[in-house]
């Protein structure tokens, strides 16, 4: 009876090491180095940037990017680049 439970126990533990070591096979390798955390340029794209002047949230593939006094700034729409330019300028 204790072997069973012996062996049921060294299973459960073997199992949940290999389902540990496996799930880091899953994220893909990038440049040949395995760093799951850096990103992928579509999720650079899909990242969501804060407009400076209405203080909307926009993904940054669909934002107008201006680059203004050397610094890069996100806009939701041409009218808060203009109303941007008129509040700051250089």
């Amino acid at each position: 009876m204790y072997r069973l439970i012996l062996v049921s126990l060294l299973l459960t533990i073997l199992y949940y090491l290999l389902r540990h070591m496996f799930r880091g096979f899953k994220t893909p390798l990038q440049n040949g180095q395995g760093n799951p955390s850096s990103s992928t340029p579509d999720d650079e794209q899909d990242q969501m940037i804060q407009d400076p002047v209405c203080h909307i949230f926009v993904p940054r593939r669909i934002a107008l990017i201006e680059l203004i006094g050397g610094r890069e700034y996100c806009f939701c729409s041409k009218e808060c680049v203009k109303k941007f330019r008129d509040e700051h300028p250089i």
